[in-house]
């Protein structure tokens, strides 16, 4: 409760003392609520029990009574802008604020519509949108129209925004913006996978000129969407608050408020969750802290193998430069072994770019298993029977990082790591300035793996192709894959585009991640997509 000041002033002594009774009796009611340092889930307007950080924006919205539920968050937040969103954590919240053309089933991760309610092609090459009429923008804004849409997408690929997803539209012929309900996009060659691109997922985002055009810099920490839920407010530091939008197209949504509060220590979290301080953990994935918090009785709400992370190597530095040095360092590390030893709930054995659920997934590739000898052979049939030193940038050292790293040192290679802020790390590598780094990419369509990675229109800065990889071959068979109507054909093209690059080894697939929010029992409908987002829409409290 906020204490009015320097009251002395206008009243006599006697109405302070009136003032002071209600203020303590007011705040005596407010610390009762507040009990355990966060409240109890449902109880609407409770902060959370956060550190005081300062206000880096504050905006105006509703979400005034109704249910309240705490969320941990567990970094910085980076921005929102969907031209330039980075990491999952603040991924899913831009999720909940935009929306696309169309968007992700949550428990399927089948396309489904969002903005546009239909949508025609003949070819897979011209398709038509028939967009919702109706829905409005937060904030007041007004209502959303295909010209949103158009410049949305148009800013998308300025290359004054130099947005890295600007590739993602680099098979667009034509945006056109015929009437205010209907939209059109042309594409250079037939791609039967382009709703993905529309979809509710970095480009695919739609924004509102005016809000950008106001806010300037500010738009990345005050956005406005079309979405279920939009920012209240943001502390450094300390949490996010969101509240629902009330005239969201679908309805409002059962939650009324959204407390993220940042806590960055997994162990502080699951400490935090046990007592009661959040209802949902967004990300903890050690085992340890999985079986403790199974064991309390709270729910896991699991996503098994939401994405493959990758060992990336800079392909025109050095020993690098040769695959089998690559091959070594793959028969090097006892990837398996690792992840037993470390953080078996959290992680899986991975030996492919493309996770195994994933359309076009083959298991006919090479596959690289663990043999020191092998490694060493390749090393000195490549020029280096003494190994070499490399250098990792990092913002952390995980523990199967540090057995990689032993098991590299017994073959000569020796692995430093160079610890750098969140910010550095994420400006190496985009613009791909590394000797070797990693990267986790979620997805839902093979092409945004296999073309961000192993495009050379991706190459770093341009896009995610960090390895800085160019084979002619592959290249033409990814593009025909994707301009393919035949589905056979079409996982064919990608079977032979994933032996390629597991023969190259321009990337390691190191493990395959898993995904946990764990939650108090009463919060329900917590499903993570296949991009490890959650719909907030969807979730809800029961008492």
């Amino acid at each position: 409760m906020k204490r009015i000041k320097g009251m002395r002033l206008y009243l006599g002594w006697l109405l302070i003392a009136v003032v002071l009774a209600l203020v303590t009796a007011c705040g005596n009611a407010e610390n009762a609520g507040n009990a355990g340092n966060a409240g109890n889930a449902g109880n609407a307007g409770n902060g959370g029990s956060v550190s005081s950080g300062e206000s880096v924006s504050v905006s105006s919205g509703s979400g005034d009574g109704g249910k309240t539920l705490r969320i941990r968050f567990y970094d910085d937040p980076a921005g929102f802008d969907p031209a330039t969103i980075f990491r999952v954590e603040n991924e899913n919240i831009a999720f909940n604020i935009f929306s696309g053309l169309t968007t992700y089933e949550s428990k399927t991760g089948e396309i489904i519509p969002d903005l546009a309610e239909s949508w025609t092609t003949e070819d897979n090459q011209t398709w038509n949108f028939k967009l919702r009429e109706g829905v409005q923008w937060q904030k007041g804004y007004g209502e959303f129209t295909s010209a949103d849409v158009l410049y949305s997408y148009e800013r998308i690929i300025d290359p004054a925004v130099a947005s890295p997803y600007a590739s993602e539209f680099g098979n667009v012929e034509s945006f056109e913006a015929p009437d205010p309900y209907t939209f059109i996009i042309k594409l250079k060659s037939p791609d039967g996978n382009f709703l993905h691109q529309v979809a509710n997922y970095h480009q695919g985002q739609i924004v509102k000129k005016e809000a950008v055009e106001e806010l300037g810099e500010r738009f990345m920490w005050e956005p406005v969407g079309t979405g279920p839920y939009q920012i209240e407010s943001i502390r450094t530091n300390s949490e996010i608050v969101m509240v629902r939008h009330e005239d969201y197209y679908r309805g409002p949504a059962p939650i009324a408020k959204l407390v993220f509060s940042i806590i960055k220590d997994d162990d502080t979290a699951s400490i935090a969750l046990q007592n009661g301080e959040v209802d949902l953990a967004m990300r903890i994935e050690k085992t340890e802290l999985l079986q403790k918090l199974e064991a309390a009785g709270l729910k896991l709400n699991v996503l098994l193998e939401r994405a493959v992370n990758l060992r990336i190597f800079n392909t025109e530095h050095g020993p690098l430069a040769d695959a089998r040095v690559r091959q070594a360092w793959a028969h090097a590390v006892d990837w398996t072994g690792n992840i037993q030893a470390t953080n078996p709930m959290g992680q899986m054995a991975a030996s492919n770019l493309l996770p195994t659920w994933m359309d076009g997934y083959t298991d006919d590739i090479p596959v690289y298993e663990y043999d020191p000898e092998k490694a060493k052979a390749l090393l000195a049939e490549a020029g280096y029977p003494d190994g070499f030193s490399i250098t990792m940038h990092t913002r952390s050292v995980e523990e199967s990082e540090q057995l990689e790293q032993e098991n590299l040192r017994a073959v000569g290679i020796a692995l430093d790591f160079e610890i750098v802020e969140a910010a550095q790390y994420n400006q190496i590598r985009n613009e791909g300035n590394f000797e070797v780094s990693g990267r986790q990419l979620p997805a839902v369509n093979p092409d945004t793996i296999l073309f961000s990675y192993l495009h050379p229109d991706n190459i770093a800065p341009k896009g995610l192709n960090g390895a800085r990889y160019s084979n002619p071959e592959l290249t033409a068979k990814l593009e025909a894959a994707r301009a393919e109507v035949n589905a056979d054909t079409r996982a064919q093209l990608y079977a032979e585009v994933q032996r390629i690059a597991m023969t190259d080894l321009p990337y390691i697939p190191r493990l395959a991640a898993n995904g946990y929010w764990p939650s108090s029992q009463n919060v329900q409908n917590v499903n993570i997509n296949p991009l490890s987002q959650v719909n907030f829409f969807e979730v809800d409290i029961t008492e």
